[in-house]
């Protein structure tokens, strides 16, 4: 039975809930959302109902659960995997390599855990929880996610999605080094470059003095190399893309570089084109066996391993890159020590920082210091010389 009062109509219906309903301002009959489990929820309600009509908010409650729907879709229209995916689709500055790599991070690492979340109710306390959840696995990986996730968050403050970004990790970007890089002397370097293979001398050569990239030294061209004015012309890099292996201009603007080669180096070149001759100016002075790109995996070889057939144990000595670094007793040399042994070997040259940036192709004098190692040789050097000046003194 309909409850008498001076706004709205309360019923008790047969399921013993309560129905209620009022005539609004546009002389119409509305009915409450749903039912009520009591009287007061059925009370409450139109109390509030009343108060939109006196503040003049009022609506009708259909439009009103129009008006939130729409803001519902709203919402998840702005959901971080449409939104981070949108991101990375507008990215037509970045290499195909640097494309794979972010849609790694997203798919692998950031997509599900933030996946549906909108992008404006991620907090700093939800990306800190991420964070933590790798414990010590993988933080190289997790560090190009955050870093990804950051890229995303700035364009979001920048399309006024959010105010402010929610990736406050301190140094999340940052991986700690998992080992120290090798750096080797001049008598180690030419060794190494003697226990290559012998087409792969020049170009160990190359690595060690000129500082090239591994991708930028497989990408040169007989037209790249003047051996007359002992230069090198930079302008591709190899780079991975769709599973395969292409030339593609360098990274950055730095890459694109003129390199002076030591004296030693073109002599290894001269040699080198006369013993594996090329055919053209734009064929590859170093390529792979089928005359396509060299591979990092071509290079290394394989280490030392053990084959059964016919019940036998054959041992297959390693080769390559493997063999030489033990050959020379650097068994854990990594052939980019080779970029950080350029630099090193540069900085005891005489070279500034400034002059090694413009050599090594970095965009900042930072790269460049971070590259210089000090080693244990010149170390040594600087304490005789101080001594030296000790002994002088006294």
């Amino acid at each position: 039975m309909a409850g008498k009062r001076s706004f709205g109509q309360i019923t008790r219906l047969p399921s013993k809930r309560y129905r209620a309903r009022y005539t609004g301002p546009d002389q119409a009959l509305h009915n409450g959302p749903r039912t009520f489990e009591t009287r007061v929820d059925a009370e409450a309600w139109l109390a509030d109902e009343r108060r939109l009509i006196s503040a003049g908010a009022w609506s009708s409650p259909a439009a009103r659960q129009d008006a939130r729907k729409r803001a519902e879709e709203a919402r998840l229209a702005r959901v971080f995997q449409d939104y981070a995916h949108a991101w990375l689709d507008s990215r037509h500055d970045v290499r195909p390599s640097t494309r794979a790599s972010y849609s790694a991070s997203l798919t692998h690492h950031l997509v599900p855990w933030f996946g549906r979340t909108p992008i404006d109710e991620i907090t700093s306390d939800d990306v800190r929880a991420w964070y933590a959840s790798y414990g010590n696995r993988t933080p190289t990986a997790r560090a190009h996610a955050y870093a990804v996730m950051t890229a995303v968050m700035a364009r979001a403050v920048d399309d006024e999605l959010i105010v402010r970004t929610p990736c406050r990790v301190k140094s999340g970007g940052r991986t700690k080094v998992a080992r120290e890089p090798e750096v080797l002397t001049l008598s180690e370097l030419f060794s190494l470059a003697d226990a290559m293979p012998r087409q792969h001398r020049a170009l160990t050569l190359m690595a060690g003095l000129c500082g090239l990239r591994f991708g930028e030294a497989v990408a040169l061209r007989r037209r790249d190399v003047d051996l007359e004015r002992g230069v090198i012309v930079i302008t591709r890099t190899a780079v991975r893309a769709d599973g395969s292996k292409v030339s593609g201009p360098p990274k950055s603007d730095a890459g694109r570089r003129t390199v002076a080669m030591p004296r030693a180096v073109v002599d290894a070149l001269r040699v080198h084109l006369a013993e594996y001759p090329v055919a053209t100016r734009d064929a590859l002075l170093f390529p792979g066996r089928d005359g396509s790109l060299l591979a990092h995996s071509s290079l290394y070889g394989l280490p030392a391993r053990e084959e059964r057939r016919d019940g036998r144990v054959y041992r297959k000595e390693p080769f390559g890159f493997m063999r030489a670094r033990l050959l020379i007793g650097k068994p854990g040399l990594h052939w980019h020590d080779l970029r950080r042994t350029a630099a090193t070997l540069g900085a005891q040259a005489g070279a500034t920082v400034r002059e090694m940036q413009s050599r090594l192709g970095h965009s900042t004098p930072q790269m460049a210091l971070y590259y210089q190692s000090a080693t244990a040789e010149r170390d040594r050097t600087i304490a005789d010389r101080l001594q030296a000046q000790i002994d002088g003194a006294q």
